[in-house]
């Protein structure tokens, strides 16, 4: 049946919900109350109008029409409402499903849910729904039809009745807001705010009633389409399609689908098929315009339903909509005849329910307002599947990706406006069944990304981005032991990620949401009779944004609440933003709260009861800002200017020098440098990059400083050189663990510098020194160079080499006292890696190499040894020759990029550069890719990661937390085992380096890792297949004058295959890269905002002479995002405001196929600062930052959650254990499973405990 989303062929969807139910102790005198984490809505100080709109007992209900009322307008006092929610509150007991419910107002859906699963003494829950969005239908002066399904079944086993009360709350606004209403259209100023307000029409694209279901159309096979005709009014100027839907049945569990070829081979005719890939596409007249790739909802009885109470999974009380920007093809309906719009889903199993909302701006001044559309790209969904079985057991890959984009005008009563969408989607699901198909994993990642760019009249150029990751994890294990007894092992992990932007004129939103649930559970049975029953579920719900900050961190077990923190964060992490205009002279040089600038910025709000004071309100809050700021002495800034700042001559400086070890091309001098203290007693700042502490063994180091030296004037001469032995007063031999620690002090005036340790020509370290203060500074960078062993543990002198390219003179004075000093950790006990047995060359596979070769200019030279690329022409190439007995070879790159490029995913397309004659702007787009060639072919590449020094874009910001990556820049492996048949002759071959659209200047070198078969003096091998889709980058580039929105995308795939025979067999070795790029730009006057995301992800597989092959994989995202203003205040002084956001995660797989990591790093940061500058000087200036940053492996974890300003840490909270809860999820695979039909018989019918339940 449609409505009950269970299927009778999984354990999961199980029909025996009261087995579950009756062992839960629950209290004996009082109701559970269910609820779903979220954060609340904010509200108005103002008293609602409650308006009581339904009240109705849902006994058997499945199959009949929905319940139906009248509805008009409350008669309230006010007629102008701010916010409007929908409150849903419901009880029940007994036993009975989950349902399926929607509501809907004239056909318009306002809300989908899932009931919660009832105890047998009652439960209570309730929804808060904004729905303030439709505003023009809630207020239409009619009689209106509002209905509301709930298809529910109640017999002698099934007896929850479900008594529901549905009302609405109307909170007027705390004075005069101008909502919609011609006064405020007939300003062009107010467009933008008309734009992105409430729809004046909303179009219901849902079934008519009468009808014996909900209102959704219903989908039950990928052949279906679903269709209704429509006719929109003549004067639409935008278009949005809000899209509900939800998935039942045969698809409930659709991400954990087989694929049908292993259905067929195994019999397995009751099982949901079609693979888990789905998409549901949107047609308009029968051409695609749109499609959602949905998050993954659980409902409350789905998987284990004791995971979900009391909380509940994430969106299960309150589905997601997704709304798909329609605005560029209204040129093709707005022709007064009817259209059609559509929905089918790939893949499609019985049953979804879809349907739609059509919003439209109207404009009100214009009878008719006509369009066309200018562009549009469909690739379609291209789906790749892998699958790898034997009998029930096997693996199963499936990866698919899509990008639409459509372009189209409209001239209305504003003039033109020209709106851009692009929706982009990626899809990773991977899923293992072992055990005849009593264990099972599956992994899924959704990127479902939206950008709206519109071009208004004036080019004044709106945004509208929205970024979202869904995760879903799922790990169950089935263990029979004996006649009736097992233990059944499940854990569930859903991820909702969401990063909003919209800005433009004078209007400016971001919110952050990372919103993630794990849930566990551990059956135990002995003899039929429930002998242990463990679960809990933890959430941590983080929201910020620039209305509000929320964040919650809960837990249950057993029914019971563990622990339940709510906080709000923004108390110490504000986004500032300041416009361009509309600010009062008296304040407009100062930096501004966020308070201060929403009163200051507010363009649809006129309360002059209450603000009639506001200039004298912010003035005060800027002169607290700038007390502050004042309390604290700043060094020198080194300030990221947006490229249109080259506009302002009198705001730059040259660069110093234009030699390549200065990674600034554009800076600011300060003039506090100076200044002392006021007591001139302050302690040197300790400046830390933030990162998981090395895992050290329990024995004691040997140590050895290798280099002291103080780095004055350094710039333009040769490397710092010492000799190097490994310790002869070291007794042992065997060494776990090999670390690198820099230390260094500085005081006085400096720049940030890029410096690099090399030693035989290879590097160990490349990093960025911090900049200083007059009272001086300290840091230290530790780092595992164990992977380096054989080079470190070498008997011969070898030539240890340092590069920091320092200038000091008058001005710039600081100089850098630097120790190195390596430690030895013996092991605690002798490694036995015994080559003689195949089963050993797996360890091998991570161990370190016998054999590193450097990829590196030699010595002497005055600079580092890295090679310098000067721009998208020049090559680098060095000759090399390996030996002839490898196995196995590993190319490890160190990449660095400065001058002209120190901010290349901010440079502007050329086309833009050269109509606007910015001959000194830095160009060639925002792209870059690292090319590795062998022997002239492409072999890797390498995307970066967005590094930032301590002097970019706003210095403040690192201080004392230094960027992400800025103190130990990552490097990055391309295996190229595939290719040692090309290499094991015994002659010169030649690697080379290039980088795509560069300019001066990138550092670059490479260490060569190489496995060396002792027992052989020859090894051979051969390339079986190499496949490189050649590089397509894809831009979009929209301006006129200074202003405009770019758009760049791209892809690369590259895979290579080939075997090598050695002493240990035959071992054929397949090595992939798959990179994906998105980066948007725009450009306002001054304002330019910058949002890229890099995936990088690699995966290598060896089939070796042993029972098991090896694997492993690396996920890399990379995440970029700045928002940078800089505002001319006259007197030749400006104020320059920037957010920015990094973000460096990675996952990395011990076996590529696993669906679970071995490791996972999410690393997170975000800051924000304004500085006043005046003739070059920085005269005040405020930052802060925060930080997020958590690994976890199978045995270590660590989390940092840290937040600094202008040189304090407000907080600082670490945790470097996994306690037994989170031990045990990251152990499960924090998964989740449905086995065959055979088993849920067997625990449904035939396990019971003493009481009769299971």
């Amino acid at each position: 049946m449609a409505n009950l989303h269970k299927s009778n062929n999984m354990i999961l969807r199980s029909n025996h919900r009261s087995h579950l139910i009756n062992t839960i102790p629950f209290n004996e005198n009082s109701s559970t109350v269910y609820f779903e984490v979220t954060k609340p809505i904010k509200l108005p100080n103002t008293k609602p109008c409650s308006y009581h709109v339904l009240h109705h007992d849902f006994g058997f209900t499945y199959g009949r029409p929905p319940v139906v009322v009248n509805y008009t307008p409350p008669a309230c006092y006010s007629q102008k409402f701010t916010k409007i929610v929908l409150e849903w509150k419901a009880t029940c007991k007994g036993t009975q499903f989950d349902r399926i419910f929607g509501v809907w107002l004239s056909g318009v859906e306002l809300l989908r849910g899932c009931t919660a699963e009832p105890t047998p003494k009652g439960i209570i829950w309730s929804v808060e729904k904004d729905i303030t969005r439709y505003n023009s239908l809630l207020l239409k002066n009619q009689t209106q039809t509002l209905a509301v399904y709930l298809g529910n079944i109640v017999d002698q086993t099934y007896t929850g009745v479900y008594h529901v009360n549905l009302t609405f709350h109307f909170y007027p606004v705390e004075c005069n807001v101008m909502i919609n209403n011609d006064e405020n259209k007939t300003s062009l100023n107010n467009l933008a705010s008309n734009y992105y307000s409430k729809a004046d029409l909303i179009l219901p694209i849902s079934q008519d009633r009468p009808l014996n279901d909900g209102l959704w159309f219903e989908v039950r096979n990928s052949n279906e389409t679903k269709s209704k005709q429509f006719q929109i009014p003549e004067n639409v100027y935008r278009a949005v399609l809000e899209v509900y839907i939800s998935f039942h049945e045969n698809d409930e569990f659709w991400y954990g689908n087989f694929q049908n070829d292993y259905i067929a081979a195994n019999n397995l005719s009751d099982t949901p098929g079609n693979g888990p890939f789905r998409e549901v596409v949107i047609y308009l007249d029968g051409e695609v315009v749109g499609a959602v790739w949905p998050f993954t909802v659980i409902y409350t009885g789905g998987i284990n339903p004791s995971f979900w109470t009391p909380i509940t999974g994430i969106s299960s009380f309150n589905l997601p909509s997704y709304d798909t920007e329609m605005t560029p093809f209204l040129g093709n309906m707005l022709d007064g005849k009817p259209h059609t719009l559509g929905f089918s889903v790939t893949n499609a199993l019985n049953v979804w329910f879809i349907d739609a909302n059509l919003h439209l701006w109207l404009d009100t001044r214009k009878a008719k307002t006509e369009g066309g559309l200018v562009k549009f790209s469909n690739k379609a969904a291209n789906v790749y599947e892998e699958s790898d079985f034997k009998g029930l057991n096997g693996t199963f890959l499936t990866n698919s990706k899509r990008l639409i984009s459509s372009t189209g005008w409209i001239k209305s009563s504003y003039g033109n406006i020209t709106t851009h969408s692009i929706q982009e989607f990626r899809y990773n699901n991977s899923l293992q069944v072992a055990k005849d198909g009593d264990f099972q994993v599956v992994d899924q990642i959704i990127h479902f990304n939206d950008r709206v760019y519109t071009k208004m009249p004036f080019h004044h150029v709106h945004v509208e981005e929205s970024f979202r990751t869904f995760h879903l994890n799922f790990y169950a294990d089935f263990t029979l032991q004996g006649e009736g007894s097992f233990i059944f092992v499940s854990n569930v992990t859903l991820g909702f990620n969401e990063n909003k932007y919209k800005h433009g004129g004078l209007d400016f939103f971001i919110s952050f949401l990372r919103n993630t649930q794990k849930a566990q559970s551990v059956i135990e049975v002995k003899n039929y009779s429930t002998t242990k029953r463990l679960r809990g579920t933890k959430q941590v719900y983080e929201y910020h944004g620039s209305d509000m900050c929320y964040s919650r961190n809960i837990s249950s077990s057993n029914n019971l609440i563990e622990y339940d923190e709510v906080g709000k964060l923004c108390d110490d992490f504000e986004f500032l933003i300041v416009s361009s205009s509309d600010h009062p002279s008296n304040t407009s040089s100062l930096p501004w709260s966020l308070e201060a600038i929403e009163m200051a910025t507010s363009q649809t709000i006129s309360c002059i009861s209450k603000h009639s004071g506001w200039n004298q309100q912010v003035t005060e809050k800027a002169e607290e800002a700038l007390e502050l700021s004042s309390k604290t002495k700043l060094s020198m800034a080194s300030f990221f200017l947006n490229p249109l700042l080259y506009l302002l001559p009198l705001l730059f400086l040259d660069p110093l020098f234009g030699q390549a070890n200065l990674h600034h091309s554009k800076t600011f001098k300060s003039s506090l440098f100076s200044q002392s203290s006021a007591n001139g007693t302050i302690s040197p700042t300790l400046f830390f990059e933030v990162t998981k502490p090395i895992n050290l063994p329990a024995t004691r180091p040997c140590s050895l400083t290798v280099l002291q030296h103080d780095f004055g004037f350094t710039y333009g001469k040769p490397p710092v050189l010492a000799d190097y032995n490994f310790p002869s007063d070291c007794p042992f031999q065997e060494f776990s663990k090999i670390v690198l620690e820099w230390n260094a002090t500085c005081k006085g005036r400096q720049f940030d510098r890029i410096f690099g340790v090399w030693l035989s020509g290879v590097e160990l370290l490349r990093s960025c020194t911090a900049e200083p203060r007059p009272n001086g500074i300290f840091w230290s960078v530790k780092k595992d160079i164990t992977r380096y062993s054989s080079l470190l543990l070498s008997n011969d002198t070898q030539t240890f080499a340092v590069y920091l390219g320092n200038i000091v003179d008058k001005t710039y004075t600081g100089v850098y006292h630097v120790n190195v000093t390596l430690y030895f950790y013996p092991a605690v006990e002798k490694p036995v890696l015994s080559k003689e047995k195949w089963g050993d060359f797996g360890s091998e596979v991570d161990s370190k190499a016998d054999l590193i070769i450097p990829f590196s200019r030699d010595m002497p030279l005055n600079d580092g040894l890295w090679y310098e690329i000067e721009n998208a022409t020049d090559v680098k190439v060095k000759e090399f020759i390996i030996p002839q007995n490898v196995y196995r070879a590993v190319l490890e790159v160190y990449v660095s990029f400065h001058e002209n490029d120190e901010f290349w995913y901010g440079n502007l397309p050329n086309e833009y550069i050269a109509a606007n004659n910015l001959t000194d702007g830095a160009g060639n787009g925002p792209f870059r890719e690292v090319v590795v060639s062998l022997d002239g072919e492409v072999i890797g590449a390498v995307w970066p990661f967005t590094v930032v020094y301590t002097g970019g874009i706003n210095p403040l910001l690192w201080r004392p937390v230094s960027a992400i990556g800025s103190f130990d820049l990552p490097t990055y492996d391309i295996e190229i085992t595939p290719f040692l048949g090309n290499l094991l002759n015994g002659k010169p071959h030649k690697l080379s380096f290039s980088v795509t659209n560069a300019l001066n200047v990138w550092y670059i070198d490479a260490n060569l890792h190489l496995w060396i078969d002792s027992k052989s003096a020859k090894t051979e091998g051969k390339l079986l297949q190499y496949d490189i889709v050649p590089l397509s980058v894809t831009s979009v580039v929209d301006f006129k004058g200074l202003n405009g929105t770019f758009i760049t995308n791209t892809t690369r795939f590259i895979s290579s295959t080939g075997w090598v025979k050695s002493s240990y067999g035959i071992v054929t070795t397949k090595s992939i890269q798959d990179l994906s790029y998105s980066n948007s730009m725009v450009i306002n006057g001054n304002l330019q905002i910058i949002n890229q995301t890099i995936h990088f992800n690699d995966s290598v597989y060896a089939d070796i002479p042993a029972p098991n092959a090896v694997s492993k994989k690396s996920l890399k995202r990379f995440l970029f995002y700045l928002y940078s203003d800089d505002i001319d205040q006259g007197n030749r002084t400006t104020f320059s405001v920037s957010n920015v956001t990094l973000e460096f995660d990675e996952k990395k797989f011990n076996d590529a196929d696993a669906g679970s990591p071995s490791s996972s790093l999410r690393n997170l940061q975000k800051g924000k600062g304004a500085m006043v500058v005046k003739d070059n000087l920085v005269v005040s200036g405020v930052a802060s930052t925060q930080q997020s940053y958590n690994y976890e492996d199978g045995n270590f974890c660590y989390s940092r959650n840290i937040s600094s300003s202008n040189y304090t840490i407000l907080y600082d909270e670490v945790r470097n254990t996994c306690d037994e809860r989170a031990k045990s999820h990251f152990r499960y695979s924090l998964s989740r499973w449905w086995p065959f039909p055979a088993r849920r018989a067997f625990l449904t019918s035939h396990v019971t405990n003493p009481n009769g339940n299971l």
